[in-house]
């Protein structure tokens, strides 16, 4: 549940009520006209799932070349619902580019997953010496935040305590 929409949000989401999807090129619109298609998606770094696997969310747009675009460096996608007069928004995500196809010549094939992709490093174990304190220990939230931190990534869903 996202907590920044309203109970109307809610009960008008699955009702036939105009909605729309706002994708960002590097901070600027897409004129929606250009987007021929567009699936959002998940997947696993290994295709197993097991204890300390992140699944990664991932879009796929097929945009047409009239819209002139280059490529961009992140996509940003946002999800909207009519409520009354105004369109309630909420954030659906924010993707790298990992495939930018322009073979057709009437279409661009774009791929892109999202910020978890940066915790798929194989580069050794974490080392959690430079957060523990002078007790000999750190909190989850600490270790939580120390990994962000060195992937550049944001801790925004705080749930330890």
């Amino acid at each position: 549940m996202y907590k920044n929409v309203s109970d109307n949000w809610y009960e008008n989401i699955y009702k036939n009520n105009q909605s729309i999807i706002n994708v960002y090129f590097d901070e600027i619109l897409v004129n929606s006209n250009y987007i021929t298609s567009f699936k959002v998606g998940n997947t696993l770094f290994d295709n197993e799932l097991e204890l300390g696997v992140t699944p990664c969310q991932y879009i796929e747009l097929q945009i047409h070349k009239k819209a002139n675009i280059g490529v961009p460096k992140q996509i940003r996608v946002e999800y909207g619902v009519l409520i009354g007069e105004d369109f309630e928004i909420i954030p659906i995500g924010i993707y790298n580019v990992d495939d930018f196809d322009e073979e057709d010549e009437n279409i661009i094939n774009i791929k892109a997953l999202d910020n978890m992709i940066k915790l798929n490093a194989n580069d050794g174990y974490y080392d959690a010496s430079e957060v523990i304190n002078e007790n000999g220990y750190a909190t989850l939230k600490q270790i939580a935040q120390d990994i962000c931190n060195k992937k550049g990534l944001k801790l925004r869903f705080q749930l330890f305590s």
